[in-house]
């Protein structure tokens, strides 16, 4: 990953900007407010430092490859992306191709894995910045992300993107378009159809009751307990609840198998599958506090409502499951567009102001 970044950035450099690479101010502040924790990792002596260390250079080297690359078409590249995602996954599933994700292709229940999973999140979120409305590259987009969502037994994604599409095609004057009913209708036997066909593997169809009720869900349930059992063991230092540990700490929580004892015993997790007690742990509530004042700052730069609800709920629900929102740098793509991009309809705020009803 890190040669295949270095290589972009490079040909960026080189080929577009001819020696001259464009550095935002905020990208410096960032680094530099960074720097004391990764000096605090350093005096921790972790173990294992290059686990968390990665993530911050490969995140910093990604977003100057997109500052640099303004003339990309984005959505473009996300249709594109969305696609070879989802033909991976299928070549992958049947053995057509060898994994390059994990020494087995397929874990627990029957998860495939595979790549990131989240284009279709990027691509809504696309749509709501720009106030585009729901067309047939959408849900053809989506139709080829149900698949590798199902395949991997993504509940969290698929929620997400849920929500996403919901917001984009809640519009009072296009709802009972005949246009909009058809594609809709089309979209929704198309998934009723393959989710109850020979081609969806029995993992997946036992997973379908939890997209109405994701509370449900034994592994949310799990998160929660291992999340409160985690706060409850909590020993920090006064000192580490106000800046943290740098890098590298984790969490050791002991779980009780009722059904089978012998499967009872302590896990030690890195972040305990929640997005906000990994910033706690490595920067306290000090660095809870700049993500949510940069986060409110991003908020207030988007142009609409529904994109602004749309935001939200990616990072607060992204946070609450899982870590990826830090340890995926695709998800740079989103204060990208808010930093560097202008919303296409801003020019027609006021005019379309009625579709945010």
């Amino acid at each position: 990953m890190a040669l295949c970044l270095l290589l972009l950035i490079g040909l960026v450099w080189v080929a577009t900007k001819k020696g001259k690479l464009e550095v935002p101010h905020y990208v410096i502040v960032t680094f530099c407010f960074y720097v004391p924790f990764l000096i605090l990792g350093l005096v921790n002596q972790h173990p294992h430092p290059t686990i968390d260390i990665k993530f911050q250079f490969y995140a910093i080297i990604f977003y100057l490859f997109l500052v640099n690359l303004k003339e990309l078409n984005l959505l473009r590249f996300l249709f594109i992306l969305n696609a070879v995602v989802c033909v991976v996954y299928i070549f992958t599933y049947f053995g057509l191709v060898p994994s390059l994700w994990h020494d087995t292709i397929t874990g627990k229940g029957g998860r495939v894995y595979g790549p990131s999973i989240i284009p279709i999140v990027l691509i809504g979120f696309y749509y709501l910045y720009n106030r585009m409305a729901f067309d047939m590259p959408l849900a053809i987009s989506w139709l080829l992300a149900l698949v590798y969502l199902f395949l991997t037994s993504n509940l969290m994604n698929l929620v997400t993107a849920g929500v996403l599409l919901f917001l984009i095609i809640v519009n009072i004057r296009k709802l009972f378009k005949p246009g909009f009913i058809i594609g809709f209708a089309l979209l929704l036997v198309a998934f009723v159809t393959f989710f109850n066909s020979d081609l969806a593997p029995e993992a997946i169809k036992e997973k379908l009751p939890y997209v109405i009720k994701p509370w449900e869900y034994a592994s949310l349930k799990t998160r929660i307990q291992d999340f409160d059992t985690a706060l409850r063991a909590e020993d920090f230092t006064l000192t580490q609840k106000i800046i943290g540990d740098g890098f590298g700490a984790s969490t050791t929580v002991y779980r009780e198998n009722v059904i089978a004892q012998s499967f009872s015993g302590n896990y030690t997790f890195q972040e305990i599958d929640n997005g906000f007690y990994y910033l706690y742990h490595r920067g306290g509530f000090i660095l809870l506090f700049l993500f949510l004042i940069a986060h409110i700052y991003l908020l207030r730069k988007i142009p609409s409502a529904k994109a602004k609800l749309g935001f939200i709920f990616i990072v607060l629900f992204t946070n609450l499951l899982s870590i990826h929102y830090f340890t995926n740098m695709f998800y740079l793509l989103i204060p990208f567009l808010i930093l560097e991009t202008e919303s296409h309809s801003t020019k027609y705020l006021a005019k379309n102001r009625f579709d945010e009803v």
